[in-house]
């Protein structure tokens, strides 16, 4: 299995309109969706020879399209991006053994995500339940604690 945990740059100093496009943008771009995409394409040729190869990218409910609004711009976009990529490397995978999916864990209480957000342990949990689907079990999907989140 692999999990892409990579995030970066809840920027919430930032608009669109003033964003640091050199800076921040393109560092998040780097970390929150070339970094997964980089890390999925060099361990593929492994997860190929697995039984039950997994890929779990963990995303935002920031990157869904359907609750989207005002927000933290280089955030919320490439985090978007990471849940396009889930989607076209599930269906570029879908008649292999990969089940490719995305995973918010939720507002946790980590150095990204400040205190009064949720033990570590309960976010870590759909992330785990998506790296241990059975053969069959959903892919391209976006997820909370095993529940489907909207796009």
């Amino acid at each position: 299995m692999l999990i892409n945990n990579a995030g970066i740059h809840y920027d919430t100093w930032e608009k669109v309109e003033d964003a640091d496009i050199e800076g921040t943008v393109t560092e998040a771009i780097r970390t929150n969706l070339l970094g997964p995409w980089r890390t999925s394409k060099a361990f593929l040729p492994l997860l190929r020879r697995s039984r039950a190869g997994r890929i779990v990218n963990v995303s935002s409910e920031a990157g869904s399209l359907a609750q989207m609004g005002a927000g933290p711009p280089a955030y919320q976009v490439t985090k978007a991006a990471l849940n396009a990529l889930t989607r076209t490397l599930a269906g570029e995978l879908l008649e292999t053994r990969i089940l490719v999916n995305a995973v918010c864990p939720g507002w946790v209480a980590t150095e990204m995500g400040g205190a009064g957000g949720r033990p570590v342990g309960d976010g870590a949990a759909g992330i785990v339940w998506a790296a241990t689907l059975p053969d069959g079990g959903p892919t391209g999907g976006f997820f909370r604690d095993g529940k489907p989140l909207p796009w």
